[in-house]
């Protein structure tokens, strides 16, 4: 059965409240708290407990206390929930709400992030008008309710083409380049930006190609590569890069040869970072050469042997560590000797017909 619509969902509150259905859905004192799927009221509690009078400007990440307190609100709230996505409409209005604070909005977001787990939901999220009010959001507030916003919408795009082409026809693309370009170097709001860019396109390859080619991806993937980028924001532009490799559709052999050059230095540097990172930039070096060996440079196999030797002289193994690393780079600098080989061979024939 399909979810009512927006204005569906309003009127029906409205017929029970005696209000025009042109009101928002959004907590007034005109409201009464028994219509509403969830209680609000009791959510929004946790900010007059711990935020009262909070300026927005002050407004920071909730701390661990603010959490657990809200997370006991919702706990109580939700077992009365049987329709998530009349609650997810109402979330929807605490963020298009003119009185809207940073506190309703973060106390929202919690809300949406926990029903995101509902694929109900996820599917239905632009049917609800959530993705422009998301999108709306993220541009206009900042900070932690921005980080927030970023965040939840990275999770409703992820593995979602139907979400993600509505997002791509909202204008998200031109959003997330715009937040992850213009914000600074090493900050969980770039990391996050870029998170919902990546989930914005992935798997999508006209998408991905567009971005690449007509919105200077490339350019900015090498940015994020950077060394002295936060190493979180390396390995999600690693990771993109490999499943771009990996689909073989959306890189060009100049973007292979870019890449791997860039890659070299941080296969080098990898044993500085946790397992996952070294993992994920050993799988990039490797789909790179499986997809273009020929325009990797040298540099690219002497950073993987290096990195390897470095790897098996380790005196012990991490956890987490089943050897994924090694088994990338083995395969990685097969192929690459594999390359190396042809090409000597190739030299060989041609200095024996001259």
């Amino acid at each position: 059965v399909s979810p009512p619509s927006r204005n569906q969902a309003v009127a029906i509150l409205a017929q029970d409240q005696a209000l025009s259905p042109d009101l928002p859905l959004a907590r007034s004192r005109r409201h009464s708290d028994s219509a509403m799927a969830l209680n609000w009221p009791g959510l929004f509690a946790w900010s007059t407990k711990y935020h009262d009078g909070t300026a927005p400007s002050k407004f920071t990440k909730m701390s661990d206390e603010d959490r657990k307190f809200l997370e006991q609100a919702m706990e109580e709230a939700f077992g009365k929930v049987e329709d998530p996505n009349k609650v997810f409409m109402e979330a929807i209005a605490q963020i298009k709400s003119e009185d809207r604070t940073n506190e309703s909005m973060a106390t929202a977001l919690e809300v949406m992030d926990r029903l995101c787990d509902d694929p109900d939901v996820a599917r239905n999220v632009e049917k609800l008008d959530g993705l422009q009010a998301l999108l709306d959001m993220v541009v206009t507030v900042e900070g932690s309710v921005r980080i927030r916003g970023l965040e939840i919408l990275a999770l409703l795009f992820s593995n979602n083409p139907n979400i993600q082409e509505a997002g791509i026809k909202r204008g998200a693309m031109g959003v997330f380049l715009k937040l992850t370009r213009e914000a600074e170097k090493t900050s969980d709001e770039r990391s996050k930006a870029f998170r919902a860019l990546i989930a914005l396109v992935r798997t999508l390859v006209a998408h991905e190609t567009s971005l690449l080619r007509s919105e200077g991806g490339v350019a900015l993937l090498a940015e994020l590569l950077d060394p002295d980028e936060d190493p979180r924001t390396r390995e999600k532009a690693a990771n993109f890069i490999t499943s771009m490799a990996c689909n073989g559709e959306s890189l060009k052999k100049e973007d292979v040869k870019e890449f791997a050059v860039i890659v070299a230095p941080l296969l080098v540097s990898a044993g500085e970072q946790n397992v996952q990172y070294r993992e994920v930039m050993a799988s990039c070096a490797l789909e790179l050469a499986r997809l273009a060996r020929t325009s990797c440079p040298p540099a690219l196999a002497e950073a993987a042997e290096a990195r390897l030797a470095a790897a098996k002289a380790s005196a012990e193994k991490e956890e987490g560590d089943n050897g994924q690393e090694e088994d990338a780079l083995q395969e990685c600098l097969a192929l690459l000797s594999r390359e190396e080989k042809v090409a000597e061979a190739s030299a060989e024939a041609v200095a024996e017909a001259a």
